[in-house]
């Protein structure tokens, strides 16, 4: 099977009558350069994703259309699989991450490129989930490694949901649109309850989403189907007890 005929239904029928469950692959790609250090931005992005395990491990056993699958790439001086096995999200638990180093987001591009092969995702996989979470800019050579990322059969548009999620002030928007491919796929992040919120919805709503078959997504402006809507930005969210990054 060629890279152009990746099937991408939620389930096959076997020869003797059963539908086969397909696999949702999530995956986190976590800055933990240095800079996220200041301001307690590691420690809450840490929090937020053992926060919302419960509610995602619900969501996935009530979900009627795949088995979701949890990895995670953390970057800083050059990239490592933080959770490299795919994990079943109801087995799935977080080590907490520690800042320090640059920003290597090429070196994670190309450790989940070689991951997203046929031959590893499986026949039946769903258009994967990635989320990029970052405070800052790349310090390497990550256009290139996006560039030959998004000529693979997994790296083409709409063969994944792509997120980016900027936080704070100081995150380079335009590097997270550019590996989303659309500038509304990205979300500011400017306090620790924000970056909850939206680290939450990820989890539990767009990996429904992604499984549901609806996630075909034309990456133009404008076109295709529209993600689900993020939490809306609570007024206490902006309040003085809250630090804005």
């Amino acid at each position: 099977m060629s890279e152009d005929e990746i099937p991408l239904h939620n389930a096959d029928i076997d020869p003797l009558g059963a539908v086969t469950r397909s696999k949702l692959h999530f995956f986190w790609l976590a800055d933990c350069s240095g800079s996220m250090a200041a301001q307690g931005k590691m420690e809450a992005l840490n929090n937020a994703i053992q926060e919302c395990i419960p509610a995602t491990k619900e969501a996935a056993a009530n979900n009627p259309f795949a088995d979701m699958m949890v990895r995670s790439i953390a970057f800083s001086n050059g990239a490592r699989w933080h959770i490299e096995k795919e994990t079943p999200v109801d087995e799935f638990t977080w080590k907490d991450l520690a800042p320090g180093g640059v920003t290597d987001l090429g070196a994670a591009i190309r450790l989940l490129s070689k991951e997203l092969q046929p031959e590893k995702m499986g026949r039946r996989a769903l258009p994967p989930v990635i989320v990029l979470l970052s405070d800052g800019a790349p310090t390497d050579d990550w256009e290139t490694e996006l560039a030959a990322f998004n000529k693979t059969g997994w790296g083409r548009p709409g063969r994944t949901v792509r997120i980016g999620v900027a936080i704070g002030q100081d995150a380079n928007k335009d590097v997270l649109t550019t590996f989303t491919g659309n500038e509304e796929t990205v979300f500011e992040a400017n306090n620790a309850q924000r970056l909850a919120d939206l680290i939450k919805w990820a989890s539990v709503t767009l990996s429904k989403y992604a499984s549901s078959g609806a996630s075909q997504i034309d990456p133009t402006p404008g076109s295709g189907p529209s993600l689900p809507p993020p939490p809306p930005i609570m007024e206490d969210d902006d309040n003085d007890d809250l630090e804005l990054w």
